[in-house]
């Protein structure tokens, strides 16, 4: 494996890998923010009816085994929501995937005609058979997001031919990861975050007083 090739590899791990915990980050935010904003308006407005499916009382239990159990029942769920009898049927494809780079869509074609769902109902090998939606799905993330090394890696796990990886193609996939490490950095700095993961009560409840102290200052500046 020559140098370029193993940088793609790298960047291509990482920026999957990153993608994955910046999705559980965004569902770990917005769970905790509902739970703050339930006990704000249990306080201060009783009178407020809670929606049944703003309670998440799951976020209390959250753990790494959860958050890998969820990203699982959400893979498997987006393989039933994208599996088509025709996968190399463009019509079904969303605008940003009919966007792709050409070669992007090149190899997921040939991709799908190793990995596609419906090319695996016979199957007996129950882990191959696993793997290989496993690699389908994270082909379809590739198409979405027009990632051309991630799509790539998964190519070159099923033997498919890969175009040659520029420098340029390397670059993109480095400004994606900057882009996500930030957003993950602005979501991990915020108050909500630090009171969902702060395990010291004391300073649990101070930072819900400064939360709480904050959104009833901009209540009163609505008002």
């Amino acid at each position: 494996m020559d140098v370029l090739k193993k940088k793609m590899k790298f960047l291509a791990t990482k920026l999957s890998a990153l993608q994955s915990e910046l999705s559980v980050s965004k569902e770990i935010f917005h769970a905790a923010s509902r739970e703050v904003e339930n006990m704000f308006n249990k306080k201060y407005f009783p009178e407020i009816p809670v929606e049944p499916e703003e309670k998440d009382h799951d976020i209390e239990e959250y753990s790494e085994e959860k958050a890998e159990d969820q990203k699982k029942k959400q893979r498997e769920k987006q393989q039933q929501d994208q599996a088509r009898p025709n996968p190399e049927n463009m019509k079904d494809q969303t605008s940003a995937e009919k966007n792709a780079d050409p070669e992007v869509k090149k190899m997921f074609k040939k991709i799908a005609s190793q990995c596609h769902p419906d090319k695996l109902q016979d199957m007996e090998d129950g882990f191959e058979k696993e793997k290989k939606k496993e690699l389908y799905q994270k082909a379809r993330q590739a198409l979405e997001n027009n990632d051309v090394l991630i799509m790539a890696d998964v190519a070159n796990e099923l033997g498919v031919e890969v175009p040659e990886i520029t420098e340029a193609q390397l670059k993109e996939t480095e400004k994606k990861i900057i882009s996500i490490k930030k957003e993950l950095g602005m979501i991990e700095s915020t108050a909500v975050w630090h009171w969902f993961f702060t395990e010291d009560p004391k300073k649990k409840e101070h930072i819900l007083k400064q939360l709480f102290d904050a959104m009833y200052g901009q209540y009163n500046i609505r008002s």
